[in-house]
């Protein structure tokens, strides 16, 4: 387990965290608790008891909607500096999501009853909470724009560029399977499309992953009016 000063200099390094004052900081030194998981772990499902928050320090986590019959819906990818249930710190309620570990993962887990008290009482700390929690229903709202309103192309782009953005390295990573659910395509389609931009140049296969050779491109494609 981290000692006192490694869990402060993680929580220095949390952007989201950044204008919380040292004195707040302080306090979750406290109470943040590092922990490791391993890739594939399920780190919550839909329904189950909000205990607290996770930030992310190094790897991915998935966020998506599962079906009895085995169906998914990828909603988001978390990386790095980057907090997981959130809402449970507010609310307490139960999770509206499911949470699965893409690859290994070490965070800092923040339990609702140990944070509440700084909620209520560090103004900052809670301001940080409310900007992220706002930043993602913008996200939300912009991927049931995305799927309403822009063609496979420009959202294969986008999630490619989120994908990108979010691996150290630069690759994507993820399975076809799981790109199709993030771009809500099936994935025939998802596997035509990225033919069609590996030979026109915006992307290479290779062995460790999917690298963009062209992201301004991309970029471009994903913002089309």
């Amino acid at each position: 387990m981290a000692s006192h000063p490694d869990t402060r200099r993680l929580l220095d390094g949390v952007a989201f965290l950044a204008l919380v004052p040292a004195s707040a900081k302080e306090r979750l030194t406290g109470i943040a608790r590092p922990v490791h998981y391993p890739s594939g772990r399920a780190l919550f499902r839909r329904g189950d008891a909000g205990e607290g928050m996770l930030i992310v320090l190094d790897g991915l986590v998935r966020i998506h909607l599962s079906t009895a019959d085995g169906r998914e819906l990828s909603l988001a990818l978390v990386g790095r500096g980057e907090p997981i249930g959130e809402l449970a710190l507010v609310d307490g309620g139960p999770r509206s999501a499911d949470a699965t570990t893409f690859t290994p993962v070490s965070a800092l887990l923040m339990r609702h009853d140990d944070v509440a008290p700084l909620i209520a009482t560090d103004v900052a700390f809670a301001g940080a909470l409310l900007r992220t929690l706002a930043a993602r229903l913008r996200q939300s709202s912009a991927q049931v724009e995305a799927i309403g309103l822009h063609s496979l192309r420009q959202r294969l782009a986008a999630v490619l560029l989120r994908l990108a953005a979010v691996e150290p390295t630069g690759l994507v990573r993820l399975p076809q399977a799981q790109i199709a659910s993030l771009a809500a395509a099936t994935r025939p389609r998802v596997n035509h499309l990225l033919t069609e931009f590996r030979q026109q140049g915006l992307v290479e296969p290779s062995r460790a992953g999917l690298r963009l050779r062209d992201p301004a491109r991309l970029r471009r494609i994903a913002e089309e009016a």
